[in-house]
């Protein structure tokens, strides 16, 4: 597009209107290349046909841009300002639709009835004759509102910090922290002292006489020195148990059945531990007159009766 007076200053507007550049190139249909180009012909140049206005005030295009941006920066800050005074009102919505403001005293009429008297349910703005929305008022928030004191007066809402430097301190400076922890101290260990060696006095009178008493003797022979070979013991049998008197009884005496306590406590014994009690041995024939023939420890196999025994048929 041909460069010419009245587009830069329709380019500025734009700018002013919209906020930024690019928004103001795209709707006078120039490219931000040439934008950028006319700001450095602008800078270079300084021809008249740079020349814009901003007001009343006649300048350059490229400083007439610096002004139209710090103008959309002092209308951000203004717009700021009025929010952190008076808060924010939002248009209230309902499923998505507007919801507009009405007359209350209206409420309990039907349509029918408010259209005979020519009335209307909503309000409407006097200026535009559109209808009123409602709107929800928000209070402003506290952080940006805190925000914008520190930046305003920084010296009572701002964050105060403190730094000391003492310039007085030689050498290194040791930085402690309050909260760091206290180093232990190094236990040096000292080592052990040596030692000391003590040498016994040699006598040699006596060295001399222990060496011509050994001297004297045989070598194989030092019965004099360790004395005589002890003699051996002859070993000692011990004598064979002796049984109790009535622990086995004659053969020809039968045996005592076993009661059941005796065969419970033989049982207990030969069973291991943790093993399942077994079923008690019980013998039939104990306890009849002809047990005594029908024992098996007497007519099972490889049994033989007795001495002098004599079988009653």
């Amino acid at each position: 597009m041909k460069r010419d007076p009245e587009l830069l200053q329709k380019l500025i507007d734009g700018i002013t209107e919209t906020g930024t550049i690019k928004n103001a190139c795209r709707m006078h249909g120039v490219s931000n290349g040439a934008f950028f180009n006319w700001c450095k012909q602008s800078t270079t140049i300084g021809d008249e046909e740079f020349m814009v206005s901003i007001g009343d005030e006649p300048m350059l295009f490229h400083n007439a841009v610096r002004s139209a941006q710090r103008a959309v920066s002092f209308e951000i800050l203004e717009n700021f300002r009025y929010r952190m005074l008076h808060g924010t009102d939002e248009v209230a919505r309902f499923q998505g639709k507007t919801v507009f403001q009405r007359f209350p005293e209206l409420d309990g009429w039907s349509d029918d009835e408010i259209r005979e008297v020519g009335l209307e349910r909503y309000k409407r703005d006097p200026l535009t004759g559109d209808f009123m929305p409602e709107l929800i008022h928000h209070e402003p928030v506290m952080q940006g509102v805190l925000a914008l004191l520190a930046a305003e007066y920084g010296s009572l809402f701002g964050n105060k910090q403190t730094i000391e430097v003492n310039s007085r301190t030689t050498g290194v400076q040791v930085v402690k922290h309050q909260f760091a922890p206290k180093p232990r101290p190094v236990q040096e260990i000292a080592p052990a002292p040596p030692i000391a060696t003590i040498e016994a006095p040699i006598d040699a009178e006596a060295t001399d006489i222990v060496t011509n008493d050994l001297s004297d003797t045989e070598p194989d022979d030092l019965s004099d020195v360790l004395g005589e070979a002890p003699r051996s013991a002859e070993p000692v049998t011990p004598p064979p148990p002796t049984l109790p008197t009535g622990a086995t009884p004659p053969p020809g005496q039968p045996t005592k059945p076993l009661s059941e306590l005796q065969r419970d406590l033989l049982d207990r014994l030969a069973r291991r531990p943790g093993a399942a009690r077994a079923s008690a041995v019980v013998m039939p024939n104990v306890g009849r007159p002809e047990a005594d023939d029908l024992d098996p420890r007497r007519t099972g196999a490889g049994s033989a009766p007795p001495a002098n025994a004599i079988k009653m048929v």
